[in-house]
């Protein structure tokens, strides 16, 4: 598809049509501002647990962009488990979704590769931090890392939601819209 061809109006369709997928875009958004606070704070295992969360919502944003840029009329219509996992139903884990990403040809090898390490990483620091030789440093230092591969998978969302145009900036509107629903997220109300 060429620059003169792409068209994002088509997901901005796709986005108005489903709170869900407006959930996890705004959960995203809502997780960064937590990653903030927690790098603020020096709290480098929430670091960690949020960047996977934000990484893997981000690949499973960047799957349906590219179903949608790639089919014939540009319009995707997907299971609304890939982007939501309600009490008792199963969703595809990160894991899988580093394999879709991968298969589909989102993300190179090297960075699928980079994405594997840090999913064993973040489960060895949740269960595994007080019987292994892992260290609060280390912990620290994988953040840095992980900030690197946390850009390399939002340019790749921003290019295929945007296309070579870029982000536009937010509307007064679209900022309120997200503080509230940043709000609920954190707060619950």
């Amino acid at each position: 598809m060429t620059e003169s061809e792409w068209r994002p109006e088509c997901l901005i369709l796709l986005m108005n049509s489903s709170d869900y997928f407006n959930d996890l875009c705004h959960s995203i958004a809502t997780a960064r501002l937590l990653l903030r606070k927690a790098h603020d704070n020096g709290c480098v295992i929430e670091g960690i647990c949020l960047y996977v969360s934000i990484i893997d919502g981000f690949l499973r944003l960047a799957v349906i962009y590219s179903r949608t840029k790639n089919s014939p009329n540009h319009s995707y219509s997907f299971d609304k488990n890939f982007i939501r996992q309600d009490e008792g139903e199963r969703t595809q884990s990160e894991k899988e979704i580093y394999d879709i990403a991968f298969r589909e040809k989102i993300i190179s090898e090297k960075l699928y590769k980079e994405l594997r390490e840090m999913y064993q990483f973040r489960n060895k620091v949740v269960h595994r931090f007080n019987i292994s030789n892992i260290n609060y440093t280390q912990v620290a230092e994988a953040c840095t890392k992980f900030e690197s591969i946390y850009h390399e998978i939002f340019d790749i969302v921003a290019l295929l939601e945007h296309g070579p145009r870029g982000i536009p900036d937010a509307s007064a509107e679209e900022m309120e819209l997200f503080h509230s629903k940043a709000l609920k997220k954190i707060l619950g109300k």
